[in-house]
Order: C-alpha cells, then structure tokens, then sequence
C-alpha cells in the first residue's frame, strides 16, 4: 500500500502523462525531454534518500531541516509549506472542476457551483475512514493510472508510430535545459510519503525503497507515455486537456471520458495524499491527535474552497502563484542544508555537495518561473 500511495503521490502520473506534460516543453523532443526530466529528478530524489537513512519522522521534510540546522529553521521551512500546500488544496478542487471536468461534460456548466462545493466534503469524509483504507484507495487508483497510461500510449502507438526522432531531435540548449528542468518538476511531490515514512512497517529501509521504486515506474510509463506526443497532430497534444483530447480523436469518447476522468481522479488523489501529509507534519509541530487535526485542516479547507466560487477563475490565478513560491521556497532550504547536515555527521562528499547543487538549482528555477512565468497549473 505504501509503494501504490508514493506513485499516487508523484504527479498523480496519469495527470503527469495526459495533462502536464505536454506542457513542459516542445514536444517534437518529448521523449527526450522526459528521459532527461527523469534523470534529473534522481538528484532531489537522493537527498531525500539520504536524508532518510537516519531520519524517518512525521515531520518529513522539516525533520531533514531541524537535523541539519535546528528548531527554529525546521518551524520556518514547515511553515512556508504548510502554507503552499493549505492553499494547493482548495485550488486544486477549482481546477478539476472548471478546468477538467468542465471540458469533459459540458453540460456541467450550471452544476459547478454545487460539486465546487461537494467535492472538499468528500475527501475529507475520504480521509476520516482512516489511514488504512485511504491508501488502499490511493494504491489501487495508482495502479489504474498506469494502466491507463499505457493505454493512452498504445492509442497514440496505433495512430502515429513509434517516433525516434522523439528521442533524437534535440532542441536548442536552452529549450533542452528548460523542458527537461520542467519535466522534472511535476515529479516534487515524490516527496509526500516521507511524512507517513514513521507508520510504515520496517522504517527508513521500507520508505527509501518505496520512494526510489516510485520514482523509478512513474518515470518509465512517463517516457512511454510521453515519446509518442512528437509524432501527434499539435492541435490535440497543446489542448487544454491533451488525453482527453487524443483519446477522443484517436478512439472515440468512451475512452476520452476514461482518460480525462482517470486524470481528474489522480489530481484529487494527489489532493488526499498532500491532506495526509499536513496532518503529520502539524501532528510533529503540536502533537495534537491526527483525527483531530484531519478535522482541522478541513475548516479551512472547506470554507476557502467555498469561497471560490464567487470568482473561480480569479481564484486559481491568484492562490496559483503564492502556493507555487511557497513550494520552491521550502524545498530550497531542504536542499540548501542538506550539506551542513552530512558535515554535521562527518560524511560529507563532494557527491552529496552535487547533489544539493543541482537539487537547490532545480528548485531555484522552480521558483523563478512561478515568480516570473505565467500562471499555468
């Protein structure tokens, strides 16, 4: 269960494969850009790693900071995101809403105000039946995914052939630089089953192995899934749903409903697992029972949402992109000490040193677009 809730928590994949992706960079080079994407994933992914060897705490990512440099700054960096991720989850039910569904059914147009509404008190419904069932959810919703992204990849396999330019054709060093970088954002959230690392069965051990076999099948189906997009008709794969739309063209709209609500569904998934790791980490800060913080973040949870409806697409772009800062900014300093803390141990190496720079480098890009770029989920 704890391996289905890491590779729910990274993207959710189909989500990755059907609506980011596409958007990373030009996809005349997807599948290169998704190879590199992948491969540049693996420096955070390693810090995280090996923060975790002696570190496996319900304070997850702030647990690496308050080892490297102290209390106060794990409290900071807990903060800042706890604030992106408070803000991510009632934007996140807007977007599947107005943006996803709204594009599947568009007869759902004078209905969205009431499943705008409905949706928050679903999940948090979901995430009080208990932590067990919730991952037997997520695990078996993971597994559907890839599925699914196989079945998208074979759709655009049938239509368009199998591209090798898709992995040959090298854009310019900076739209190589840029797509890749990109590519390897969507994996950040690969970071959320950290905070539930201290319930899992055999510990640090059970946590990095499940992380790194994440990381490792997402990135795979997301290659296979992404190389073909270099040979499919623009007008689909820049859509603002890409899956559905290629689905659609290319089978029909059975399976275009399929993909685009499988999407949906990984992005609420996605959702429930940030919703779980806010608990813990709060759970680290004040040790307040779980139950009662799930019933806490659902306060401002539902209520936030709720207000979103009086201007739904003003919402997304505001909340959008203080949430995104507040993201990069927490993930710098986990990556930012991450030397201190192996030289604090005496094991620090010129590989560890590596490894935070380009890890700090990613996220720094992160932040400078959020801060720069426009709005775009």
């Amino acid at each position: 269960m704890y391996v289905g809730f890491a590779v729910a928590s990274i993207g959710g994949p189909l989500a990755l494969g059907a609506i980011y992706l596409p958007g990373t960079g030009d996809l005349r080079s997807a599948g290169l850009l998704a190879l590199i994407g992948a491969a540049l994933y693996v420096f955070p992914l390693l810090v995280w790693l090996r923060y975790s060897e002696e570190i496996v705490s319900a304070g997850g990512l702030a647990a690496f900071v308050e080892a490297a440099v102290g209390r106060r700054a794990a409290l900071v960096q807990a903060t800042v995101w706890s604030i992106s991720y408070f803000l991510y989850l009632p934007y996140t039910v807007t977007d599947i809403v107005y943006e996803m569904l709204a594009d599947i059914f568009p007869g759902l147009e004078p209905w969205r105000w009431l499943v705008e509404v409905t949706m928050p008190v679903v999940l948090v419904g979901l995430v009080l039946c208990g932590t067990i069932p919730v991952l037997r959810i997520l695990a078996v919703s993971a597994s559907l995914q890839l599925v699914l992204m196989l079945v998208l990849a074979g759709v655009m396999l049938g239509h368009v052939g199998a591209p090798g330019s898709s992995f040959t054709q090298v854009p310019s060093a900076h739209g190589l630089a840029r797509g890749s970088a990109n590519v390897a954002l969507l994996f950040l959230c690969g970071s959320l089953p950290l905070f539930l690392g201290a319930e899992v069965a055999g510990g640090g051990r059970t946590v990095r192995r499940s992380i790194a076999a994440a990381g490792a099948v997402v990135a795979a189906y997301l290659v296979f899934t992404a190389f073909p997009l270099a040979a499919v008709d623009p007008a689909l794969s820049h859509a603002n749903l890409p899956g559905f739309a290629i689905a659609g063209a290319y089978s029909g709209r059975t399976l275009a409903i399929i993909v685009g609500l499988g999407a949906a569904a990984s992005v609420a998934g996605l959702i429930v697992a940030e919703y779980l790791a806010l608990s813990r980490l709060l759970y680290s800060v004040t040790g307040r029972p779980v139950r009662t913080l799930l019933k806490w973040i659902a306060v401002p949870f539902v209520a936030v949402d709720a207000l979103s409806i009086i201007d739904p697409d003003g919402f997304d772009e505001n909340v959008l992109r203080p949430s995104l800062i507040a993201l990069f900014v927490s993930q710098l300093i986990v990556f930012g000490v991450f030397p201190v803390y192996r030289r604090r141990r005496g094991t620090l190496t010129p590989v560890d040193v590596l490894l935070a720079a380009v890890a700090f480098a990613l996220m720094a890009w992160g932040l400078w677009r959020a801060i720069t770029g426009p709005v775009a989920t």
